[in-house]
């Protein structure tokens, strides 16, 4: 916070902030209040910028006396706020920000909806995003009692260095069934802090926990400065969380709170529930998200996990920006299928489990699939045109432990590699080029990406006559490069159109790279 004279005005009676575009500023506001809850009371801030911007955001209650307004510059330059209740008489109601420069080089703003090709995201800044999912929903724990959060940058940074770059995690969740109770120093379950005042079992709704909330605050700020998108869920069905009665005035302050709070972080996307499919009254979803979109000035990007009747209904459906499925098989022809009934980003977020350094026994949710057939299984979804998120058994529920890294970590950095290198939002899924077994995503006429199984051989439809290409073959396990040179097609017999190609891996899938001159 600084004061300032500017311009030749005296504005010592007004505050000045600085912050960075796209980073979010904290404005506290302090006064007396005529709210019994202080949590209760309305307050909110509204900001008028540089060529005639203006955005209206909502404050929350941050404990001792505190409200705040926490506000993300949409641009550089001088915006000037003003704060607003009818329920505090603010001391200080007005003030500037001076938005400079984004310094931070993996921040560019909130995630978008690409606007030439929905079926993937984009930044506020237009910079492209590959979605490279990972579940981690008790994150906010490994962050208790530690303002500098150093498990979780550790634990981030370790993640980031394989191009993860966004993390599913449970606003709160308690415990699990499958691994009861603390079982050890990395179970985080229940969890030191509750989300509300009180306990899981004799809570009090009405006033959240701002240890809880703090810590939140702390992890979510990591998480945007390392450039990863923060996936929070409001709530989970089965993790033997006490609820707020749904409907009630307790239950809308939640939402709320929540939109209220976090709304600014750039890198936030809103879930309604881990595995929604658990709520049957479709009509309650809908009015959260409604409820939710209406406290949140930024329009941060809203999606639905694992409900494919809410998703696939056109009643409740258009209240979402795009679909996040846990499908366990038919991962190919499930993403075909999303994208055929619209046009919007398709994620699968869970879609195998990999055990731990042990072996295929070693597990803390009692299933567990080879690093192997999961990356195999995360080809499918890409090659469809999908997004894949990534489970391991000792980081995704209540047990964290990333002591080990696991083999998979490495698999899904050679696929991020392969499509990033490449305008991935430009192609299309093309399963009928492949008129032998593989799976083709292309440009067509321009440049193909294909995936074969270990020593396949497919039959290519190239769509041209044009016999100039150039192909690389890439290992999917080691990420080794076979150049044109060392594997030669041969074109079919029957068609000039026709190339037929053989994997040259006889123990990994490979992918091919084809490029038309």
């Amino acid at each position: 916070m600084l004061r300032a004279r500017k311009r030749g005005v005296d504005l010592m009676s007004e505050l000045w902030y600085k912050a960075g575009q796209y980073n979010p500023v904290d404005i506290e506001i302090k006064g007396s209040c005529c709210v019994e809850n202080p949590y209760y009371a309305d307050v909110t801030g509204s900001f008028q910028g540089p060529c005639g911007k203006s955005i209206s955001v909502p404050g929350f209650y941050d404990g001792d006396g505190i409200w705040k307004v926490r506000f993300s510059p949409l641009s550089t330059g001088l915006w000037k706020y003003t704060i607003s209740s009818p329920h505090i008489l603010i001391e200080q109601p007005y003030g500037y920000i001076q938005c400079i420069e984004n310094e931070n080089v993996n921040i560019h703003g909130g995630l978008e909806i690409n606007p030439e090709n929905p079926y993937h995201f984009e930044y506020e800044d237009g910079t492209k995003y590959f979605l490279l999912g990972y579940e981690c929903n008790w994150l906010w724990a490994l962050g208790f009692d530690d303002k500098n959060v150093q498990k979780v940058k550790e634990f981030i940074k370790q993640i980031k260095s394989y191009s993860f770059n966004h993390i599913f995690i449970n606003l709160y969740a308690h415990d699990t069934s499958w691994c009861n109770g603390v079982t050890s120093i990395k179970d985080y379950g229940p969890p030191k802090h509750y989300l509300w005042e009180g306990t899981n079992e004799n809570p009090e709704f009405g006033y959240l926990n701002m240890a809880f909330f703090r810590n939140l605050d702390r992890v979510v700020k990591c998480l945007m400065e390392e450039g990863i998108i923060a996936h929070l869920y409001f709530k989970a069905y089965n993790k033997k969380v006490n609820w707020p009665l749904k409907y009630s005035v307790e239950e809308e302050l939640y939402f709320k709170y929540i939109a209220s709070r976090y709304q600014a972080f750039s890198n936030i996307v809103w879930d309604f529930s881990k595995e929604a499919f658990h709520e049957t009254d479709k009509e309650y979803i809908k009015s959260r998200i409604n409820l939710v979109k209406e406290c949140d000035a930024y329009h941060r990007l809203f999606t639905i996990h694992d409900d494919r009747y809410y998703s696939s209904n056109e009643k409740y459906n258009e209240s979402i920006d795009f679909i996040t499925l846990q499908q366990h098989s038919d991962f190919y022809t499930s993403i075909l299928l999303e994208r055929q009934k619209r046009k919007w980003p398709v994620l699968n977020a869970e879609f195998g489990y990999e055990p731990g350094p042990l072996g295929s026994d070693d597990l803390t949710y009692q299933v567990g699939h080879s690093p192997e057939e999961i990356i195999r299984r995360a080809y499918h979804i890409v090659m469809a045109g999908g997004y894949p998120g990534y489970y391991y058994t000792y980081t995704a529920w209540d047990v964290i432990d990333y002591s080990y890294i696991p083999k998979g970590y490495a698999y899904l950095k050679i696929l991020y590699d392969i499509f990033t290198s490449v305008n991935w939002w430009e192609f299309e899924p093309h399963p009928e080029v492949c008129c032998w077994h593989g799976k083709c995503l292309a440009r067509l006429e321009k440049e193909y990406l294909a995936y074969f199984e270990a020593n396949e051989t497919c039959v290519l439809n190239l769509w041209t006559k044009n016999t100039k290409f150039k192909t690389i073959w890439i290992n999917a396990f080691t990420g080794e490069k076979l150049d044109e040179n060392l594997v030669k097609p041969k074109v079919h017999p029957d068609s000039p159109q026709l190339y037929i190609f053989r994997s040259p891996f006889d123990n990994a899938p490979g992918i091919l790279h084809i490029l038309m001159e």
